[in-house]
Order: structure tokens, then C-alpha cells, then sequence
């Protein structure tokens, strides 16, 4: 029978090393995330397989993490407003501890250093998890009680559910570094990301995208409202802790070039308006579905080629007209979708409501069309008294 080699490192060669993470809201550093490597004469090595490897004994691995874990803290403590540091704890190591000890290590060794908890950001990480969530949520409970801040690691992977989400209550969200990467070429994956923004804004949550190697992976990050992002076009995990303003440079560059692209496509989105401007501004009388339907056919050469749907609704959520859908051919007519209900879609009375207020045209969020799967935004503008046109713009 064959014997694994187990590698387990010497204390003496293992230290923290520190990967920024940016805020785009300041474009500075405000903290790191805390990644163990192993010093040896031949280079340095991730510790990484050695945290995973299921033939090492939690004993061993908890005895490594700790001594990495209060370097770490050690270092930041010394380094007054150098921002937060990330620290990785998997739930059953957290869960068994303390079920066992009464003690949670990290917040004895925040009170040696003297360190104010705000700066530390718990992340509880992505692990399959048997024990019961409750006693879980209830020990995490006791980081946020002193100050700490609580996080999700890996959101959208296998362990990460969303009860646990839902139960844990974190500040913030840290995505799959895989997701970001697929929703480039996936517009599943591209909901996906987006679902993630608006579950983080939903929770008073900020999303934190890890993994940006790119500059069309920033740019990707942006799109879905990340605050924080981190990865290789930064910086890898460094020994030394970096000046605060080290990327700020670079990136007041692209986010300018990302605002300048996004002024630009919401310009042609919503020049939609302009071509219906005279249709808004006069007080179109509908009172059946044929007259709705006459009105739809009397502007539908007038609106953008990005328009794909053309129908007309009551605020009561009833769709008078009939369905107009741009096809290779032209545009067909579809009787079926006369009386369908579209109350039940999260921005229809939000939108009703905002239209009358501000009497003008709106442009809903960007959400995956049903028909299609394609990407696209809805515009919304009204008619008369009680009557609503809608156009669905592919982005």
C-alpha cells in the first residue's frame, strides 16, 4: 500500500502575506486579505493544499492557521490606519472551537494587540458545514458584538448557500472569482452577478469582487455594483503592506472610461424618448385593444433598432395591446398577450407610480428577458389618462 506524503511546514517557515483590497468608491486600499505562505529555500509556496488536504488533521492545520493568524494581526496592529484585515475562518473551525473551549481565538488575540475590531473582517469561508446553523449564527453573533465585521466568502459556489447568507447576515458579499470570469461570455452567469448586486443591496450588504486579473474584468465588476474588488491586476499576496493611493492612478482612469462608456450606451437607450416624444405630449384616446394597437403600429417606425417589444398597458397591470415583437422578417403582432397581468414583476407599480409622480419617461434596471435570455432594459413612457407604453430595449 502506498503512504501519502503529508508536507506539514515548520512554524518557523510559514508568515502571512497581505493581498489589497481596493475600495472603488476611493480607489485606495482599505484593507487585506491575510494568505499564509510557506518559506522555504527553494521559493515560497501557497499554504493553500495544505488547508485543504483532508489527510491533515484539523489540530495541525488550526495550530499553523493561528500562529499565521496573530502574525497578522500583529503586523496591521503596528501599522495604525493602514486599513482592515481580512481573515478566512472556515464555519466548522469556529463551530467545534468554541463549542469546545468557550474561547474564539482571533478576538483574545485582538485584545493582546490592542487593535480596535473595526479594522477585522471576519470572512467565514466557503466549507460544507454539518453542524446546526443556528449555533453557528449565534457564535459568528459574538465577532459582530465586539465590532468585527462580518463577510461571505466565495457567494455562488457549492457550500455558500443562501440560507447560510440569509442566516449570517454579512456586511459584505465576496464573489466566485469563477462566476465573474463566466458572466464575461455567459449572460447566465451575467444574471447570476447581477442577482448577487441586487441580494447585497437587498441586505445592506457591499459586494466585493474577488479574482480581477483584467481590465475588462474591472470593468465587469463595476457593471454589477461591486464596491470592493481585489486580484492579479492589482497586486498578488505580498509580504509588506502597500501605500494606500498605490492603484489610485489606474483606476480614476478606467473608471472614467467606464463612465464615459456607460453615458454613452444609457444615451442610446434612452433616445428612444426623443423619438416618441410627440406621441408622449399629446393625449392619446384609447379606450379597446384595436385603438391601443393603432397607436403601437402608428410610432413603431419611429423607435430605435435595439427596441425589440412594443405593447401597451392600463396602471392597473392589464396589457391592452397586443404584443409587437421585432422578428428577422419585420415585426409581428401577437393577439394572445391582450388582458395578461404584469403586476406581479418587482418594477411594474414602482414604475407606474415614479412616471406619474415625475411625468416623465423611465428606464428600468437591466434584467434577462424571458423569451430571449438576452439582456435588456425596459423603457416606460405615459399615454393619456391611465395608459402606459412599453418598449424592451436589448442592451
Amino acid at each position: 500500500m502506498q503512504v501519502k506524503n503529508i508536507r506539514i511546514p515548520p512554524r518557523h517557515e510559514v508568515r502571512p502575506f497581505f493581498q489589497p483590497i481596493i475600495s472603488l468608491q476611493s480607489q485606495e486600499i482599505i484593507g487585506y486579505e491575510t494568505l499564509g505562505r510557506w518559506i522555504r529555500e527553494s521559493g515560497v509556496e501557497s499554504l493553500g493544499p495544505f488547508f485543504n488536504d483532508p489527510d491533515i488533521s484539523e489540530d495541525m492545520q488550526l495550530m499553523i492557521d493561528r500562529h499565521l493568524r496573530e502574525q497578522a494581526i500583529e503586523q496591521i496592529a503596528a501599522a495604525p490606519g493602514e486599513g482592515s484585515l481580512f481573515i478566512n475562518l472556515k464555519p466548522s473551525w469556529i463551530y467545534r472551537t468554541y463549542k469546545r473551549t468557550g474561547v474564539l481565538p482571533t478576538i483574545e488575540l485582538l485584545k493582546k494587540y490592542h487593535i480596535n475590531p473595526s479594522r477585522i473582517v471576519i470572512e467565514i469561508t466557503e466549507e460544507e458545514f454539518t453542524g446546526k446553523l443556528q449555533e453557528l449564527t449565534w457564535i459568528v453573533e459574538l465577532y459582530r458584538e465586539f465590532g468585527c465585521t462580518i463577510a461571505i466568502d466565495d457567494v455562488g459556489s457549492g457550500f455558500s448557500n443562501f440560507d447560510r447568507i440569509a442566516s449570517l447576515q454579512p456586511k459584505i458579499l465576496k464573489i466566485d472569482l469563477n462566476i465573474l470570469k463566466k458572466s464575461i461570455i455567459h449572460d447566465g452567469y451575467k444574471a447570476l452577478m447581477q442577482s448577487f448586486s441586487i441580494l447585497a443591496a437587498q441586505m445592506g450588504a457591499s459586494l466585493l469582487v474577488e479574482g480581477v486579473e483584467t481590465k475588462q474584468e474591472l470593468h465587469t465588476a463595476l457593471q454589477v455594483g461591486a464596491r470592493y474588488v481585489q486580484g492579479f491586476l492589482f497586486s498578488k499576496a505580498e509580504p509588506e503592506l502597500q501605500r494606500p493611493d498605490a492603484y489610485k492612478s489606474m483606476l480614476e482612469k478606467e473608471m472614467k472610461l467606464f463612465g464615459q462608456e456607460e453615458f454613452s450606451r444609457y444615451s442610446r437607450l434612452l433616445s428612444v424618448h426623443q423619438s416618441l416624444s410627440t406621441l408622449i405630449h399629446t393625449n392619446v384616446g384609447i379606450s379597446t385593444a384595436d385603438e391601443a394597437d393603432t397607436v403601437i403600429e402608428q410610432t413603431i417606425s419611429t423607435v430605435s433598432d435595439n427596441c425589440i417589444r412594443m405593447y401597451i398597458c392600463r396602471e392597473d397591470g392589464y396589457q391592452t395591446s397586443s404584443n409587437y415583437t421585432r422578428r428577422e422578417e419585420g415585426w409581428s403582432k401577437d393577439e394572445s398577450y391582450r388582458q395578461a397581468n404584469w403586476t406581479w414583476r418587482p418594477y411594474f407599480i414602482s414604475n407606474i407610480l415614479m412616471m406619474n409622480l415625475q411625468k416623465q419617461g423611465i428606464l428600468s434596471q437591466a434584467y434577462a428577458d424571458l423569451d430571449t435570455s438576452r439582456q435588456i432594459q425596459t423603457y416606460s413612457c405615459a399615454l393619456g389618462e391611465g395608459y402606459y407604453l412599453f418598449l424592451d430595449l436589448e442592451i
